[in-house]
């Protein structure tokens, strides 16, 4: 045994003393609750979703003719297909709201001050990515609603002053929503925003080991020399984290279990649907 632990290190030699490091960063213990829910849970829930999005992606086909067909497909025959579309479906639900949140709290909190400028401006490209990959994920299954979402989507995205024209056509692939617009959300969705998102990631967990967390002191705490208590991040934050991660996976396959991902009508260009008309949206020009 140690004969093979000394071939790994010698091959594999890990930094020790920097991972020591790193594991035992001390947390402030007002933050345990808001820095491993708010902050570990997009994390748990983007893992599903890259898992999930590359299982679904052995069975998805991006053409028009061919999308729908091949979610129902997902849905209907595969076995676990509706399961794990479920999963995928709830968990985008779940980390988008769980961005939110946690942009809130660094809002509230002031943690976006200086010098954490940065972080703020890099989480927020963060939240327009998730709202990027709910919206290119939704148009993928090429229903009814989701066809006439990307068509109005496009229509405001040209409406924007100077840059919307070329925004709308780098969208859509034309002047219109054509097959070309699907097959463009589908590189977004599995290839450039997987990639900005990762890397966009990184910056931010690299900010925060940088500036560490921000610390708010409280009066009458003992134990620190600045008055906050705090924890370690293992064996402490990281059980905790997991903790989290099991309830997640109960909240989602408990979700996935009542509430199915279904499917609606397929994508018609030709007809514009009633809830579009009611909210005063003109897609007249796209509808024949």
């Amino acid at each position: 045994m140690k004969t093979t632990l000394a071939w790994m290190r010698e091959r594999f030699p890990l930094p020790v003393e920097t991972l020591r490091y790193f594991a035992s960063e001390p947390v402030p213990n007002h933050l345990k609750l808001w820095w491993a829910f708010l902050g570990g849970t997009p994390a748990y829930l983007f893992i599903v979703q890259v898992i999930t999005g590359i299982l679904l992606t052995f069975y998805y086909v991006p053409s028009p003719d061919h999308a729908y067909e091949s979610v129902q497909k997902i849905t209907e025959q595969i076995p676990y297909g509706w399961y794990f579309r479920s999963l995928h479906r709830w968990s985008s639900h779940l980390m988008i709201a769980a961005v939110i949140l946690h942009a809130m709290r660094v809002f509230f909190t002031g943690a976006y001050r200086r010098p954490r400028e940065l972080n703020w401006i890099v989480g927020s490209l963060i939240l327009f990515t998730v709202l990027f990959f709910g919206f290119t994920g939704y148009s993928l299954v090429y229903e009814q609603l989701s066809y006439w979402g990307a068509t109005v989507a496009g229509n405001l995205t040209e409406a924007v002053p100077l840059v919307g024209p070329v925004l709308a056509r780098l969208l859509r692939g034309g002047s219109t929503v054509a097959d070309s617009t699907l097959t463009r959300f589908y590189i977004f969705h599995i290839g450039v925003l997987p990639t900005a998102i990762t890397l966009l990631l990184f910056f931010h967990v690299l900010l925060i080991r940088l500036h560490g967390v921000t610390e708010f002191p409280v009066s009458g705490c003992a134990g620190a020399s600045s008055g906050v208590r705090s924890f370690t991040f293992f064996p402490n934050h990281f059980l905790t984290e997991l903790l989290i991660g099991v309830v997640l996976m109960i909240l989602l396959t408990s979700l996935a279990l009542i509430f199915p991902a279904g499917l609606m009508e397929k994508a018609d260009p030709l007809v514009t649907p009633s809830v579009i008309n009611r909210n005063g949206i003109s897609t007249s020009r796209f509808a024949g």
